[in-house]
């Protein structure tokens, strides 16, 4: 009997943990996508919406069209979008997207600004929106000829999967398709990294990624864009709460 009662016990107290296991996941809250949205929005108030919602937030860095193909295939709650929802959709298809699209929601909590670098010893402090977009698109291949030096340009840019890059694309160069020999990086921030070790360099990317001390920022007319999460139709009622803590704690 005491040896019935032993694995009688064992069985109960591992139901038990197996229950507390699954409420603790049920906890979680999954956000995947934009390193911008990371950066900007996320990082700086994890823990207070943490605190406020009593659920753990997973957050898993990458793209926002990575995180849009995350979200349709069921993996998190909510994608992190730096850019509109059609922006991001066309992120997912550069990234792989094969599925067809679900009704998605975009949630904007807050906005940040997308910036133009160029390496510090670069004369040329200001262009236009039609410069950008032929230097992006290679129709403006050295500097000479916006006011620097005889030099060729190297444009850096950030990952084809990236929304950051996606809204470049939209909304200055008016979806033109970047030069051939512009150069994709892996992760955002490398766009500051490249430009800072490149003389001839320039890239476009989230203010927040930006390091003053290695590159000097382009004036040129401002970029907003979104920060926020895209749910497939309603979010849930966890979501939703996170949400709603995000906004309370970014005072938007």
């Amino acid at each position: 009997m005491k040896h019935v009662f032993r694995v009688q016990s064992s069985i109960l107290a591992a139901a038990m943990a197996f229950c507390m296991a699954q409420a603790a996941a049920a906890q979680d809250v999954k956000l995947n996508g934009a390193a911008s949205v990371v950066t900007d929005l996320v990082a700086p108030h994890q823990a207070a919406v943490e605190k406020a919602t009593g659920y753990k937030l997973i957050v898993d860095k990458s793209n926002a069209g990575k995180g849009l193909i995350d979200l349709i295939d069921g993996k998190c709650d909510a994608a992190m979008a730096s850019a509109s929802l059609d922006a991001t959709v066309k992120a997912a298809t550069s990234a792989g997207l094969t599925k067809a699209v679900p009704d998605l929601k975009m949630h904007v909590i807050a906005k940040s600004e997308v910036v133009f670098i160029v390496h510090p010893s670069n004369p040329v402090k200001s262009l236009t929106w039609e410069q950008i977009k032929d230097i992006h698109t290679g129709k403006i291949a050295n500097w000479k000829d916006v006011g620097g030096k005889d030099l060729p340009i190297t444009v850096y840019t950030d990952a084809k999967a990236s929304a950051t890059r996606g809204l470049i694309k939209q909304v200055v160069m008016a979806n033109g398709e970047y030069a051939a020999s512009a150069k994709a990086v892996g992760f955002v921030k490398e766009v500051n990294d490249e430009v800072a070790a490149d003389a001839s360099g320039i890239g476009g990317l989230g203010l927040g990624f930006v390091d003053p001390a290695q590159v000097a920022i382009v004036a040129t007319r401002k970029i907003e864009r979104p920060l926020g999460f895209i749910t497939v139709g309603a979010p849930s009622a966890p979501m939703q709460k996170v949400m709603d803590a995000f906004k309370a704690a970014s005072g938007t």
